[in-house]
């Protein structure tokens, strides 16, 4: 068989499941190293080898192949080839996720579902789950959350899809997101924004939170409830010309924050939020739940004056309270008209300054528990250079958010 139709039968056998890709190491491991090492160089740009490149350069594979000398190895040796071309970037470090991007001299990509060619992503890494079952579970509710809100609510989302990854004692999901320029990015806009487009910014993110509304008001019946986290930074605006104050309110936007699936059926969410809260100590998880800190957190994603309310503190985090008075006056009104069937009451500018004083103060919680969390598993696991990181706990308290 010529070698390159072996190589795509092996790159076949890496888009399936886990004993399949251990099949196509296995078959891998009887050919001539160099061709290897050539072929799977050139194929970085396709998602078919990507699960593989994942486990390679993420989770090093020879944890979940370990008793097979001749393939740790082989792992071992190709890793070696490959490092230099390709390393990871932390883009940010979310509250739940860490968002990381693919960077090498081949950049990796994957194929454009529409048109077909590369398509730039990033990976944003879940909280680890103990079982394989689990984490199945939440990229079929990812999938169905995201499908929902793109076919049926009429929200745009980028690209999407996830991989698993297995290791020894935990299971990682990376939700795999179509790339969007920084730039586009609706937070990013705001710092040059003057008033009056930002306050068309804000009427077309209005239009989209509109959508949202409608979908849950006419599926009441059914009680099924779609969220989202609607501040500033999850939207981004779709072919940015680069010229903030030339916007309309009639730009096409796109909602990024999808790596969570917000839906509730009965009352229930589809997925354990507990998940959300385990990168905490135990205490605090306790703590959280006693003073119902975590129904809170998750409430705010359902419930539209909420979500604008939510909005408009983040402005302020923002560093721009000089444009909130004019966006309440707007929020008003939407609270009056496309939002006036639930007779929600106005805003004021005493309740947002109110709003943003708690979830400033809630998120500086929030990251001191997780200082305390990583101190502590450190410590038991014994190391104690770890205590240094106490420290941090004083400029989270003390510094601006951002």
């Amino acid at each position: 068989m010529p070698l390159q139709e072996t190589f795509q039968q092996i790159e076949g056998l890496f888009s399936g499941d886990r004993q399949a890709a251990e099949e196509a190491c296995a078959r891998l491991r009887a050919l001539p190293r160099e061709e290897v090492a050539a072929w799977l160089a050139s194929r970085v740009a396709n998602p078919a080898a990507e699960r593989y490149l994942l486990e390679l350069l993420f989770d090093h594979a020879e944890d979940a192949l370990a008793g097979n000398q001749a393939c740790h190895s082989f792992c071992r040796e190709l890793a070696q080839r490959l490092r230099p071309r390709l390393r990871r970037e932390l883009i940010e470090a979310g509250e739940i996720s860490q968002v990381l991007e693919l960077i090498g001299q081949v950049e990796p990509c994957w194929r454009h579902p529409q048109g077909g060619g590369p398509m730039p992503v990033v990976y944003k890494k879940m909280p680890a789950f103990l079982h394989r079952t689990d984490a199945e579970v939440y990229v079929e509710r990812y999938m169905e959350y995201n499908a929902l809100l793109r076919d049926e609510v009429g929200i745009a989302v980028p690209h999407f899809d996830a991989r698993i990854v297995e290791r020894q004692d935990r299971v990682i999901i990376y939700v795999v997101q179509e790339r969007v320029q920084p730039s586009s990015v609706c937070h990013i806009i705001l710092r040059e924004i003057g008033s009056a487009a930002a306050e068309r910014l804000y009427r077309a993110i209005l239009r989209e939170l509109g959508k949202l509304y409608r979908y849950n008001r006419d599926h009441a019946a059914q009680d099924i409830q779609v969220g989202l986290d609607g501040q500033i930074p999850n939207w981004a605006v779709a072919n940015y010309g680069g010229d903030a104050n030339a916007l309309t309110e009639h730009e096409k936007l796109v909602y990024l924050d999808t790596n969570v699936p917000m839906m509730r059926i009965a009352g229930r969410d589809v997925i354990d939020t507990d998940m959300y809260f385990q990168a905490l100590p135990g205490i605090a998880r306790w703590l959280l739940k006693r003073l119902s800190l975590d129904q809170e957190v998750m409430d705010r994603y359902y419930q539209m004056r909420l979500i604008l309310l939510d909005f408009l503190g983040n402005i302020m985090v923002r560093s721009r309270p000089d444009l909130v008075p004019r966006l309440i006056e707007v929020s008003n009104e939407a609270l009056a008209g496309p939002f006036g069937a639930e007779e929600m009451v106005p805003f004021t500018a005493k309740e947002v300054e109110g709003y943003y004083h708690r979830d400033v103060s809630i998120w500086r919680l929030w990251r001191s528990l997780k200082v305390i969390g990583a101190v502590s598993d450190g410590v038991s696991s014994g190391q104690w250079r770890s205590l240094g990181r106490l420290a941090e706990i004083y400029g989270i308290w003390t510094r601006p958010i951002f």
